[in-house]
């Protein structure tokens, strides 16, 4: 055995381009042989024809029938190492391969895994130009949507797995986060042995008390699509620190967007609020009219006050048939009016333009008009976007099997301090009010003047006539004026929301870490299997289905003005208004033979001198 070793060569890894082979070279198994083959034959660009495999031996030629390469190799007298015993010829008569039929995705999985884990959404016409570059292979598309697949897996765990751990994950947050609030539903359907996956909630204790502690009782929710291979629906909570920054509440999954998955949704976290010792049920939750929110939100928070997404009713408003530049103008006006006057004024142009539009503006129950927002908010947030930001934060890890800047902001926070949003505020406003005038009226009430308009204001209620005061918890341009007058400290009159012990009160605790799952103890908790769902024909969409009226990504959202009319929402060339063009007439093209629909212009004159 001995001097069956004695002139043989141990096997080391070495380097994509640079394998030799040569006889007895041994390997420590048949497998690691089978893998160094293949990747020399891929190097050298050749095909492989195999005439004998087995448990102890391995013969193969050159794939092309003209070529002598031929290579042999056998198991060892231990049973477990293998040795190139013959290898002969060389490739003079066979071409290099492009398209060579050893490539694998497997192979190609372990040579691109650095690749994809650089960039898990590399395209795949990337990874076509990577492996022509690299390896000198042209290789399908379908072979390589399959390899980034595969790495994905590889990198962050296969989907079964990641949800056989979800119990212990939650057993996991518990122990290193005391105080949160993990749940995961499962059950088991007709004639399965192991519980399939149901739903989850996941709220962190840091999350939890920072939120009740220093954010305002304001809570944005949404939904957004899953785009992994079991799909579902991603529910959350989001609430607004004081420097006006999205703070995560909670978040769940659950299979569709319906009533009882909102329902539950919001049971959890009122149990979250209740285990806290909050038990108040008045909060502000805003939204877009999403199926089933209303009436969980109105089971779990009877009291609580509804805010509906105004860019989402916009576009209900245009599904409706209300569009145009005019209404849209007016939509917005009365949506960001801070005084019932302004409000007042935008609805009766709207009434004017359309009747039907001002009905089923009136019929919507949930708040949408800044001047109705409940001033101790401080939050003058009519749309959904700070959830969004969450939810478009989140999109890359959407189909991964995987769920302390500010903590340090809030420690370096001095007693007193504004936040960076409201020093901001402050600036742009102090600016504004140099504009304003104020007369004092005496017993601490003011007049401003700006422009044409006189606006009252009491300091002591902390109120000005036109609303935003109330509504923001920051002075407006008008207040500003009258504290400067008065020789005040603007920091004074700013709600406390927005200064560093509330912003020291969200921060003050953090989410701490916990170990890798290989070393979670078991917790006697049953493995899950993923849930049973009904994959549709085709490949997975990866981005969000816009509706007809919605803007696409990437287009301008500017409204086109119209250079006839100069009304916005169409251009000169489908004006129907029978207006001229402001640089000259213009004729259609269904008139007189020779007209033209561009603007005579000079081109048009020196064409028609060459015709002469």
């Amino acid at each position: 055995m001995d001097k069956a070793y004695k002139n043989g060569k141990i096997w080391t890894d070495q380097p994509y381009g640079s394998i030799k082979l040569e006889p007895w070279l041994i390997f420590h198994d048949k497998a690691t042989f089978l893998e160094v083959l293949r990747s020399y034959c891929i190097q050298e660009g050749f095909g492989l024809s195999v005439e004998r495999a087995d448990n102890r031996r391995y013969t193969a030629v050159c794939a092309v029938e003209s070529c002598d390469w031929r290579i042999h190799a056998s198991r060892l007298f231990d049973n477990v190492s293998w040795a190139i015993k013959v290898i002969s010829g060389s490739h003079r008569t066979c071409g290099r391969l492009e398209e060579n039929p050893v490539v694998t995705s497997e192979w190609l999985c372990k040579h691109m895994l650095g690749e994809i884990e650089a960039n898990p959404e590399i395209p795949v016409e990337t990874l076509r130009r990577y492996a022509q570059e690299k390896f000198q292979l042209r290789v399908k598309k379908r072979l390589l949507y399959k390899v980034r697949s595969m790495a994905k897996g590889k990198l962050h765990g296969g989907w079964a797995e990641a949800y056989e751990l979800l119990p212990r994950y939650a057993e996991m947050i518990k122990q290193t986060n005391p105080g949160s609030h993990a749940l995961i539903t499962w059950g088991a359907s007709s004639g399965d042995v192991n519980p399939k996956f149901r739903a989850c909630f996941f709220s962190f204790a840091a999350q939890v008390r920072g939120f009740l502690r220093g954010c305002r009782p304001i809570i944005g929710i949404d939904g957004a699509h899953l785009s992994g291979f079991y799909k579902g629906i991603l529910l959350t909570a989001v609430g607004i620190d004081g420097n006006n920054e999205i703070f995560v509440l909670a978040y769940g999954i659950v299979d569709t967007e319906s009533c009882d998955s909102w329902t539950y949704f919001m049971r959890c976290l009122r149990q979250m609020f209740e285990q806290e010792g909050c038990n108040r049920d008045d909060w502000t939750f805003i939204s877009d009219r999403m199926k089933g929110v209303e009436l969980a939100v109105r089971e779990t928070f009877p009291r609580a006050t509804r805010r509906v997404c105004c860019q989402h009713l916009y576009m209900n408003c245009k599904n409706n048939g209300f569009s145009g530049s005019a209404f849209h103008k007016l939509f917005w006006i009365a949506a960001n009016a801070y005084n019932e006057y302004v409000f007042g004024k935008a609805m009766e142009k709207i009434s004017e333009y359309n009747a039907n539009a001002t009905a089923y503006l009136n019929s919507c129950i949930e708040q949408w008009s800044r001047h109705k927002f409940d001033s101790t908010v401080c939050c003058d947030h009519n749309t959904t976007n700070f959830v969004e930001s969450f939810n478009a934060c989140t999109k890359p890890f959407r189909d991964m099997p995987r769920v302390g800047a500010r903590f340090d902001k809030a420690v370096d926070m001095e007693e007193g301090q504004l936040t960076a949003y409201a020093l901001k505020e402050l600036e742009e406003r102090t600016a504004e009010s140099r504009l304003c005038y104020a007369t004092a009226c005496g017993g601490g009430e003011f007049e401003v003047r700006d422009g044409h308009v006189n606006f009252p204001i009491r300091l002591a209620t902390r109120s000005c006539a036109c609303g935003k005061w109330q509504i923001c918890g920051i002075p407006c341009k008008h207040a500003l004026r009258v504290i400067y007058d008065q020789r005040m400290n603007p920091h004074d009159f700013i709600s406390p929301w927005f200064k560093a012990p509330a912003y020291k009160l969200t921060y003050a605790e953090h989410i701490h870490p916990m170990a890798d799952p290989s070393q979670w103890p078991d917790f006697g908790l049953p493995s899950i299997q993923p849930p049973t769902i009904k994959r549709p024909s085709g490949r997975p969409a990866k981005k969000i289905k816009r509706g007809a009226n919605e803007p696409k990504k990437g287009k301008r959202n500017t409204n086109v003005k119209c250079g006839k009319c100069r009304e916005f929402g169409h251009n000169s060339r489908t004006c129907k208004s029978g207006g001229t063009s402001a640089t000259g007439p213009s004729t259609s093209k269904s008139g007189a033979a020779g007209a033209s629909t561009s603007n005579g212009g000079p081109n048009t004159r020196k064409r028609s001198k060459a015709a002469a």
